[in-house]
């Protein structure tokens, strides 16, 4: 507790000392926004002598981009500043129309769009919390001419009871034109609405980024921290409309936690070669740099750890003990060392036909640690435990037993390239791939392309854009080798084989998407019913098709957006055949200074089983008792925005109660009952 109000104290000052040592007399501008327009320079600092009236305003221009691809792809962002849509609470459906989660902030979850499974983490026992985690293709680099500063923060209804706060710092300041500093602090903890259920999780983010002709360099230091109850859900056989006070039902854990932790430092570093020649009209300046050549060092270390406790020894939730007779205190650690150098031929706007080429070599160095302490080997005899172990990666003593189960150190060299042109008028294309050729991904290629054409129909700019990738996969370590109290498997997977095409057509003019996604899967890996690993022995089919539009008017806002998608096998992945998101908000402005929106969201999707969640490895798995779905989720809305300040209030499932008490977002996990969240951003530009 010390710990968190000296991070919160400590970001608060540093925001205020830097902010007032950056205020220049005179310089305050209430019509400032941000931009993508980078910073004309450094402004002199005006003699003592210099009257106030006489003093140089300075205008706040902001520039964000994020860094992919090992460093080569440079992307612009946007700085998001408007109130449409800012009451979007929940990290992960801004990711996803349709979600299974554990029915709090915080806990577990897994998206119901087969084709939006993906994660930022690389760590398999962190998928089901990665929209809380904070990591470096996530970060976006600022430059400003004057520092920037957001504070955020949300209250729950009850400040005592089912408490729920968020509070999230951010500040950004150049020291020069070319030097920038971040500091990243994002908190929050919410206690939920039944029995142990509080989930706990903060962010920490230092980052810096240096920006010239030659030289080019992105760095950043991230903690990830999560700590959460396990209640297992609620007891079978409790109706929703049951008891008036959520506290009043019972669950079917009270001792049980996960922590997740995180530490990761990243760097990212280019000296270029090319030329300057002389800046057309548009510039600010009289010359421009034109690289030609790109030479780039990749560094990344990431330490990770999943711990699982639970002291009751009288519990039956789980069926098997395999060192403790109830009683587990399990630990997974996961720590990654890469080493990438690639060299990039850029393309060159100043000569036709062009296209620029890439190419890497890179390492990894991997480490994996599972132990669990033992308490009661009475219960189980060594010889028991002893002749499973004698058979898993790492040959054991009795030492080591009282503590790691086992340890596995990994080394895998790759190398990869690419072709692409990203600047083109008539179209973008691009491809890549990667092969590992020495280490435990030995034989493991990744090949991906996009094309994307712009086409012009009157005033409107139409983009027909198509990805693809082919892919075999070694499978993920711990889907191979786990071993803890609960769970223990030793699998011999075959290689994954996977084909994936996406495509899209987006219209600016009439603010649409509509696209379709298809996947073809050999050998695809899921979670059975008894939450083990497994492999199907016949190739898993994927469909999606999807349609998003908004239709925009002065005063009103309606967006729609449509998934359906189907498999093949519904004995091995289950998913919803349709899910909805509908948005309808009125909009207008007050006084000439305040906008105002206020309305209504729904989320829907059709009834399927969805996977079932286990806290023991933090993972979903396949269940055939319990479909969830055909409810729809209601949250009415108000945003407000004056000059600088945002502020949100959301009223989560209105409807409970009205339209039906089947609120289930995982099996034996029920949403909120109603309940409304309040929320304040303030952004500073001085």
């Amino acid at each position: 507790m010390l710990k968190k109000y000296i991070y919160i104290v400590a970001a608060a000052l540093l925001i205020v000392v830097q902010t007032h040592a950056q205020i220049r007399p005179g310089s305050l501008n209430t019509n400032r926004q941000g931009s993508e327009t980078a910073p004309n320079g450094d402004s002199e600092t005006p003699s003592p002598d210099v009257k106030e009236k006489d003093r140089p305003k300075i205008p706040s221009r902001i520039r964000t981009w994020e860094v992919h691809e090992q460093g080569s792809l440079i992307q612009k962002t946007e700085l998001d500043t408007t109130i449409t849509f800012y009451h979007v609470y929940h990290p992960f459906d801004q990711k996803s129309i349709s979600t299974t989660f554990t029915g709090n902030n915080g806990g577990a979850y897994i998206s119901n769009d087969f084709f939006k499974r993906s994660y930022n983490s690389d760590f398999y026992f962190a998928r089901s919390f990665d929209a809380y985690l904070l990591t470096p293709s996530q970060i976006k680099y600022f430059n400003t001419s004057t520092p920037y500063s957001l504070l955020d923060y949300s209250q729950s209804e009850n400040r005592v009871k089912h408490n729920e706060t968020r509070f999230n710092v951010f500040f950004s300041q150049n020291v020069n034109k070319k030097l920038n500093f971040e500091l990243i602090y994002n908190q929050t903890r919410s206690q939920g609405q039944y029995l142990n259920q509080e989930n706990k999780f903060h962010n920490i983010g230092l980052v810096s980024s240096y920006n010239s002709d030659n030289f080019l360099s992105h760095s950043n230091i991230i903690f990830n921290r999560l700590k959460g109850q396990e209640n297992g859900g609620i007891d079978p056989g409790q109706p929703l409309n049951g008891p008036d006070k959520t506290d009043d039902f019972t669950v079917r854990m009270d001792d049980a936690t996960n922590e997740l932790q995180n530490n990761t430092f990243f760097t990212v570093n280019e000296y270029r070669l090319g030329k300057t020649v002389e800046a057309d009209s548009s510039e600010n300046s009289a010359e421009k740099f034109i690289p030609r050549v790109g030479f780039i060092h990749q560094f990344e270390f990431s330490g990770n750890k999943r711990s699982f406790t639970k002291t009751d020894k009288s519990s039956d939730f789980f069926a098997n003990n395999y060192i403790n007779t109830g009683q587990t205190k399990d630990s997974v650690r996961y720590t990654r060392l890469t080493n990438i150098f690639q060299i990039k031929f850029y393309e060159a706007p100043d000569r036709k036909f062009t296209f620029g080429k890439r190419a890497y070599i890179g390492h990894d160095e991997i480490w994996h640690h599972t132990s669990s302490q033992l308490t009661d080997m009475k219960a189980h005899p060594f010889p028991v435990i002893g002749s499973y172990l004698y058979n898993t990666p790492s040959s054991l003593n009795n030492q080591i037993l009282t503590e790691e189960l086992f340890f596995s150190k990994q080394a895998n060299t790759f190398v990869g390239g690419g072709i692409f042109r990203n600047e083109g008028r008539f179209w973008q294309w691009g491809a890549d791939g990667r092969i590992y050729i020495v280490g435990y991904r030995a034989g493991q290629t990744e090949l991906n392309g996009f094309l994307n054409k712009p086409l012009k129909f009157g005033r409107d700019t139409t983009s027909f854009r198509i990805e693809g990738s082919l892919k075999t996969l070694v499978p993920e370590y711990f889907d191979r080798y786990y071993f803890s109290n609960h769970f223990v498997w030793r699998n011999n997977f075959d290689n994954i084989n996977e084909m994936t095409i996406r495509a899209s057509i987006h219209s600016q003019e009439h603010n649409a998407t509509i696209g379709a996604n298809y996947s073809l899967i050999g050998n695809y890996i899921y979670n059975n019913a008894e939450a083990l690993p497994s492999q199907a022995g016949s190739e898993l089919l994927m469909l999606s098709a999807y349609i998003n539009k908004d239709f925009i008017s002065d005063h009103w806002v309606l967006r729609t957006q449509i998934l359906a998608q189907k498999a093949n096998n519904d004995n091995i992945i289950h998913l919803p055949a349709f899910a909805g998101f509908i948005s309808l908000n009125y909009r207008t402005l007050v006084s000439k200074v305040l906008h105002f929106q206020i309305g209504a969201d729904t989320r829907y999707n059709t009834a399927f089983y969805a996977d079932a969640y286990d806290p023991a490895t933090a993972r979903f798995y396949l269940q055939n008792k319990q479909k969830i779905g055909e409810y729809p989720f209601i949250d009415l809305h108000a945003n407000l925005k004056l000059k600088r300040t945002r502020v949100f209030f959301i009223l989560m499932n209105a409807a409970s109660g009205m339209v039906g008490n089947n609120y289930y977002v995982a099996p034996d996990y029920p949403y909120y009952r109603r309940t409304f969240r309040l929320g304040l951003a303030w952004s500073f530009y001085d």
